[in-house]
């Protein structure tokens, strides 16, 4: 409201006219007097001599009125400013909380080499695989990179692209007794708890040679299944058990992950979108994603 108020003031003088700055603000010559009058009292001082029909910019009002022309200026190319910014194409990008700093540092290396000075913006997530499927079906996403998207009454037409393809590893906490061997087999998981999600599909994972020996080797019993990842993470950390997890783009906080000698199993890392989107533009980045990774 404030600013309005010097606007009044600079069009009063730069039109001589309490009439003319009223139609230029579509308000009355009254409105525009008052709002002076309102500027006089919260600056302490007269702005306008009125004398002989004439309007004459006091020694204080010259001050403000140079003040309030350079406000008015930068408020003004500041809300061009902003309009340009919104008008900008903006690509935004969800990425699986699974996934860990090293991948984020490609994906940020793609964007600043490739986009540097482009006028294409790039917006990003850091999200549950759940959400990135919610955001992409109510077009808050253009594309969404992770694992999989577990939600399964989608009504959209989504296409996929295969970033990578990793080794499956065991993920073990600081503290468990599987660290203490040099090289992990798949019969060195016996009696271990296995913890997974079916938020992360890497983690649920089949690492034994049919359904049968699968039952008589690990019980279900044996196996926690938590929706949310992050859960999962901390129940392995803090308990003597694994979980699965892509060997090169697993992000966790506390322990390691280890290959298994005899399990040769891999996990794509994906690129998801609606069909309908741009596809040309969406290939162009996953292409430039692909090269890096």
């Amino acid at each position: 409201m404030i600013l309005w108020k010097y606007k009044y003031f600079v069009d009063v003088i730069d039109s001589k006219s309490f009439t003319k700055a009223g139609k230029k603000n579509f308000v009355s010559q009254t409105a525009i007097s008052q709002q002076i009058s309102s500027l006089e009292k919260s600056i302490g001082g007269k702005l306008i001599d009125r004398g002989n029909g004439e309007i004459v910019v006091t020694e204080l009002g010259q001050i403000v009125y140079d003040k309030a022309k350079e406000m008015l200026r930068l408020n003004e190319e500041m809300s061009k400013e902003i309009q340009q910014l919104k008008e900008k194409p903006t690509i935004d990008i969800g990425v699986d909380s699974s996934i860990n700093r090293i991948f984020w540092d490609k994906l940020q290396n793609v964007i600043r080499s490739n986009y540097k000075g482009s006028e294409e913006r790039f917006g990003f997530s850091k999200i549950d695989p759940r959400e990135g499927g919610r955001m992409l079906e109510a077009n808050k996403l253009d594309i969404f990179i992770g694992y999989g998207i577990p939600v399964p009454d989608m009504k959209m037409e989504l296409e996929e692209e295969v970033l990578c393809e990793s080794p499956i590893g065991v993920y073990v906490g600081s503290h468990t007794a599987l660290k203490d061997k040099e090289e992990l087999m798949l019969k060195d998981l016996e009696g271990y708890r296995r913890y997974e999600t079916k938020v992360y599909p890497c983690s649920i994972q089949n690492a034994f040679k049919d359904e049968k020996e699968a039952a008589e080797e690990q019980t279900q019993e044996d196996i926690s299944v938590y929706d949310n990842i992050d859960t999962m993470k901390l129940k392995v950390e803090f308990n003597d058990g694994y979980a699965f997890a892509d060997s090169r783009f697993f992000s966790y906080e506390d322990g390691e992950i280890r290959l298994l000698s005899d399990y040769k199993e891999s996990c794509n890392l994906k690129l998801f979108y609606r069909k309908e989107k741009n596809k040309k533009r969406i290939q162009k980045i996953y292409r430039e994603l692909q090269d890096v990774i």
